[in-house]
């Protein structure tokens, strides 16, 4: 496929923007993106694993500028990294038995599945139903959340976000460590798309990383700046922003599938 300098352009800047929201909010990359790349004409099995590499990086220099603006605590075996790796360890098993179950289950279900999910997740992030901070709950998030972005592409930041907010966890902290937790994540979902035959053609996601990383070092800023309870709230109305759109494009047609 022919991209062209403008296509490459354009899509270079969506993914900054997308990038400074996710990697401000903890969310919406992936989920925004795929329906707006396929609208603009874009194969979805080209976009997936190009969306993938793309938000691996930009979650990278979103890490680094969260730990550097003092959001999260990356220096040692802190807290903050033992939340993210609670994400991380179970989420990589998830996600690679996710990418086998998402060959089998229609795309209607998945997407239903997730839709739903991440309405009921950002609802309780506005209204919130606290729970006892725990690992194991964390451990849970971690599982669902990377079962959920090899189902989809999406779907990850949302749970994450804030589910560890309902747990008490800081929002500012919250995001910080799914901006993390999503590296790793994104890097086993894109190899294993690959290994089940997945299509890549690199001048796509080159550009798209581009935008990524400037995005991902633009997002910290805003995280910083942003009230603590402005930021719950965000994070809330943009899980079910991101759910409704999910549902919308399963009924309306609209993206990721199609």
């Amino acid at each position: 496929m022919d991209f062209g300098l403008a296509g490459l352009a354009s899509i270079t800047g969506l993914a900054a923007v997308m990038e400074v929201i996710d990697s401000g909010l903890g969310m919406m990359y992936g989920t925004l993106l795929s329906p707006i790349l396929i609208l603009m004409g874009y194969n979805p099995k080209l976009v997936v694993p190009a969306i993938l590499i793309s938000q691996a990086l930009g979650g990278t220099t979103g890490s680094v500028g969260h730990h550097l603006r003092k959001n999260s605590d990356f220096s040692g075996l802190t807290k903050d990294l033992k939340i993210s790796l609670s994400i991380i360890i179970p989420g990589i098993a998830a996600c690679i038995l996710g990418a086998y179950v998402g060959q089998a289950i229609p795309r209607f279900y998945i997407k239903l599945y997730i839709g739903a999910l991440v309405i009921v997740m950002g609802g309780l992030c506005l209204r919130p139903v606290y729970y006892d901070f725990s690992w194991k709950k964390m451990w849970g998030i971690g599982l669902l959340s990377g079962f959920n972005k090899a189902l989809s592409g999406g779907g990850f930041g949302p749970v994450t976000a804030t589910g560890k907010i309902l747990g008490g966890v800081d929002p500012k902290v919250s995001v910080g460590t799914t901006t993390l937790a999503e590296v790793p994540i994104c890097i086993i979902s894109f190899l294993t798309w690959l290994i089940l035959g997945g299509r890549i053609s690199w001048a796509f996601p080159a550009a798209l990383c581009v935008g990524s990383l400037a995005g991902g070092y633009l997002g910290p800023i805003l995280t910083e700046r942003t009230d603590t309870r402005k930021l719950k709230s965000a994070v809330g109305m943009l899980a079910v922003i991101s759910g409704v759109w999910l549902l919308s494009d399963l009924f309306l047609g609209w993206g990721m599938g199609q």
